[in-house]
């Protein structure tokens, strides 16, 4: 399958954005790193801000998808789903290895950019709070458990531990990690 121009675009910026950070970051060496003219990314992109929010939207958006896929999945038991929706995110930080070091790291202290990240996240939150209020409403989560909380919870357990692995280049997706994960959410959990 070709990847078009705008995709070998967003996967050079991906890679640049993560080796360099966002401030280090130039048209140049994104256009060096993609392998395209600056001509072909400035026809696609005006500024290194739109692509930066493409390439976060994208990898959201492909965060979404691969959690979302278990969610609807309504042939799995209860702790099969959970484990489905733990393993779909340890697998997508495991796989995207560039792309979870941008997604936890686009907070800033500028607050429009803030804003504009938590807009794009919104959709994952709404997804997994969603999913999360019908299991409260089942009984299968604690009524005392805040949804927000444990949604964003989930969120930075499976990020920041991935997160953490990476920089040790040690692997995510290891078992060791699902289990004491799993844990951690069986205290939400009714039984």
């Amino acid at each position: 399958m070709s990847t078009s121009k705008k995709d070998q675009i967003a996967q050079g910026a991906l890679t640049a954005f993560s080796q360099f950070g966002y401030s280090e970051t130039t048209m140049d060496s994104i256009a060096e790193i993609a392998q395209v003219a600056k001509g072909t990314l400035y026809y696609h992109f005006a500024t290194k801000e739109e692509l930066f929010w493409y390439v976060v939207e994208r990898g959201v958006k492909m965060l979404i998808y691969s959690v979302d896929s278990v969610i609807q999945d309504e042939t799995l038991s209860l702790e099969d789903r959970m484990k489905s929706i733990l393993d779909g995110h340890l697998h997508f930080f495991s796989e995207n290895r560039e792309l979870c070091f941008l997604l936890l790291s686009i907070f800033t202290t500028d607050e429009q950019r803030n804003q504009f990240a938590g807009k794009l996240l919104t959709n994952y939150f709404t997804m997994m709070e969603g999913y999360m209020h019908d299991l409260k409403e089942q009984g299968f989560i604690r009524q005392d458990a805040d949804i927000q909380t444990l949604a964003s919870a989930l969120f930075g357990m499976v990020g920041f531990t991935a997160l953490r692995k990476q920089f040790r280049n040690e692997p995510v997706d290891i078992e060791a990690s699902r289990k004491t994960l799993l844990l951690m959410l069986d205290g939400a959990l009714l039984e």
